[in-house]
């Protein structure tokens, strides 16, 4: 600990003490923006060894980055920059963090409290910026020998416990420094025995207060209501919503195959474009726009696993036929978006998978369902036949092709707000494994880019990401990481040349206000920004062209931005085109084995 020891002055003390502190508390590495104020702070990450950091100009997407970076990892990343907006262009990711329940560690540089709501340059009330969307906010004051050590590294342990513990989610230490910034010796800055207190701190590898996370496991009488429940259900649903990790994903998967029950599997779950269950119904959100379907399928109970789904005709439909609904996922957040959940429990996703599949493998089986499974295969051949004939690429084959193709090399990301609904609605159920995922707290257009960077940086490995035009403008600044060592990220962009989701809401009958307000067309291309920033671009308008860029993209795992124009005024009609065609195939398919009423 020499480095602290030997601080020049108090403010780089603190700043020391704050980062260190962080790192033993299993921060997992550092995302900088450039400022003044926060001088202390970077030169203290920058001397920290073996931590990594990154440094990116724009604190908008670098708080997108450790967001990405966070959600791969399941640990903590910190987040350093000047005072001023700086911080607040924190605040979407910040946002998407609280709802998603990242953990994220927002360490702002602030003036000192007599440069406050006097004018001053840069100054602005930064406390309570992030409002509720953080789990815990702190102002830590100017640093001063009169306040003890031990003050800094209990506020950073506690920081870390409220950004860890469910739920997870952002937490902000409010940092005020006085000048100077930089690193000059200032003599008696640091009284000769300040560092007394933490000595033992000093000379161990531990936090100084070791906060343990509370677990949350099922009891008895919770297990035994839960089997009561469901060993008697006849005609039971599976609905598995995202999940994150890979071992959450082999439990459901188990779990899947001992229910027996026909199973939903959004897009984020990792069980809807591979890996698919023997009672999988990937494409439900399709079947569901049938009457005949909704009439004939009549789940009693639903068992709802994992994160929210992406669908929301399936909400519309479990609210019309308001089945007992029980919800378990691993956080006490309120995820009950049509009020229908009539049991509700918290624990560990992978233990109640594996405590609850071997108790479904003992039950009584009723066999319901397979029809349904029968179905939705149906509707795959309906799609691929669309697809094959369809000449050029349109917003539905994009997903469905780069989900078929897609190698376990690659992790997918899902850009709002088309992707990952065309994605949920047509991927391909014949893909490869690997994690699914997005920013579904929030849902916002905005950081997708950078998401994908931090999460390809995370995993070691290359993402494949789908993003729409207005996403890609929304987060330009962000290409510029997609060069840097270590982030190998294959950009698919989706240009329809505006706001292709407005084309699906009523107000696309008021032509007279549509096109300008609502579709914002451009008329820009990606081509010259991907030079700027040095990035290989290519174009694509068929599906051999599509797969010859995106197969060699994967074969040399470096990144690169593949253009895909699509037509936005077509892409409504192709959409209602293929789902009259499902319609009408599982009306007829109903109708062959005699349960169309």
């Amino acid at each position: 600990m020499k480095h602290i020891v030997e601080a020049p002055n108090m403010n780089h003390l603190w700043s020391r003490l704050l980062v260190e502190e962080l790192i033993r508390s299993g921060v997992n590495g550092f995302c900088i923006s450039p400022g003044s104020r926060s001088t202390p702070l970077a030169i203290a990450v920058s001397e920290a060894k073996d931590i990594v950091h990154i440094v990116h100009f724009d604190e908008r997407a670098s708080a997108f980055y450790a967001l990405g970076w966070a959600k791969a990892t399941g640990k903590p990343i910190a987040l350093i920059c000047t005072s001023g907006t700086a911080v607040a262009n924190y605040l979407p990711a910040v946002v998407e963090a609280s709802l998603a329940r990242v953990p994220l560690i927002v360490l702002t540089a602030d003036r000192p409290p007599e440069l406050l709501q006097c004018g001053a340059n840069q100054a602005i009330e930064q406390s309570e910026i992030f409002g509720n969307y953080v789990r815990w906010t702190f102002t830590l004051p100017c640093p001063d020998s009169a306040i003890p050590a031990t003050v800094v590294l209990t506020t950073v342990d506690h920081a870390v416990f409220r950004a860890c513990r469910a739920p997870a989610g952002p937490v902000h230490i409010n940092c005020m420094f006085r000048e100077p910034l930089e690193p000059v010796p200032i003599k008696d800055d640091i009284p000769k025995n300040y560092l007394a207190t933490i000595e033992n701190w000093l000379s161990s590898k531990s936090p100084f207060t070791t906060w343990n996370i509370p677990q949350t496991h099922l009891t008895n009488h919770q297990e035994m209501f839960i089997l009561e429940k469901l060993e008697t259900v006849r005609e039971g649903l599976l609905i598995i919503g995202e999940l994150r990790r890979e071992d959450e994903i082999k439990s459901a998967f188990n779990l899947a195959q001992s229910m027996h029950w026909p199973v939903f599997p959004d897009v984020t779950s990792g069980l809807r474009l591979g890996n698919k269950t023997n009672f999988s119904i990937p494409y439900y959100d399709q079947l569901l726009l049938s009457p005949e379907f909704c009439d004939a399928f009549n789940p009693k109970f639903v068992l709802h696993i994992g994160g929210t789904i992406t669908s929301k005709r399936l909400l519309e439909f479990i609210e019309r036929k308001r089945p007992e609904y029980m919800l378990v996922t691993d956080h006490p957040l309120r995820s009950d978006p049509i009020h229908r959940v009539t049991y509700r429990f918290e624990t560990d996703l992978v233990q109640f998978c594996s405590w609850l599949a071997p108790a479904m493998r003992r039950r009584d089986i009723y066999p319901w369902g397979e029809e349904f499974i029968k179905l939705s295969a149906l509707v795959d051949d309906v799609i691929n036949k669309w697809a094959e004939e369809s000449e050029e690429l349109n917003e539905i084959t994009v997903p469905r092709y780069i989900s078929l193709w897609k190698t376990e090399k690659s992790d997918l990301f899902l850009g709002n707000s088309m992707p990952i609904r065309d994605a949920d609605m047509y991927g391909s159920i014949d893909g490869t494994n690997g994690l699914v995922f997005a920013n579904r707290g929030a849902s916002g257009i905005d950081g997708n880019i950078a998401t994908s960077a931090g999460f390809s940086f995370a995993r070691g490995k290359v993402v494949t990401a789908i993003v729409g035009d207005l996403s890609a403008l929304h987060d330009l600044n962000s290409l510029s990481m997609l060069t840097k060592e270590g982030i190998k990220v294959i950009l698919i962009i989706v240009n329809n040349d505006g706001g292709g989701i407005f084309s699906f809401l009523p107000i696309s009958a008021y032509p007279e206000t549509f096109e300008k307000y609502f579709g914002v067309p451009h008329g820009y291309n990606f081509e010259n920004i991907c030079k700027m920033f040095g990035l290989d671009y290519k174009v694509a308008n068929k599906k051999e062209e599509l797969k010859e860029l995106y197969l060699k993209a994967l074969e040399d795992e470096k990144s690169c931005v593949i253009e895909v124009p699509t037509n936005r005024p077509e892409n409504l009609k192709l959409h209602k085109e293929l789902q009259d065609s499902i319609k009408s195939a599982v009306k007829d398919y109903l109708s062959s084995i005699g349960l169309i009423r």
